[in-house]
């Protein structure tokens, strides 16, 4: 009966760090896209002042596609 006993807070210690692993882990990568977004957004070239947005096309302030 004694071993049983034990076992049951084990368990529940085990799930607990489980769920709580996993909730950290998608936290980060929720973090992580949304640090890739960020980046990917809007960069600018600081020479020629050209913008580079998301798909790594290159325009002019015109908004002419260059690459």
């Amino acid at each position: 009966m004694n071993q049983y006993n034990s076992s049951i807070p084990k368990f529940i210690v085990s799930v607990f760090l489980i769920v709580t692993g996993f909730f950290s882990s998608t936290i980060k990568a929720q973090e992580l896209k949304l640090m890739i977004k960020i980046n990917e957004a809007v960069f600018y070239d600081r020479i020629t002042s050209n913008k580079i947005i998301g798909t790594g096309h290159l325009f002019n302030r015109e908004g002419k596609k260059i690459l």
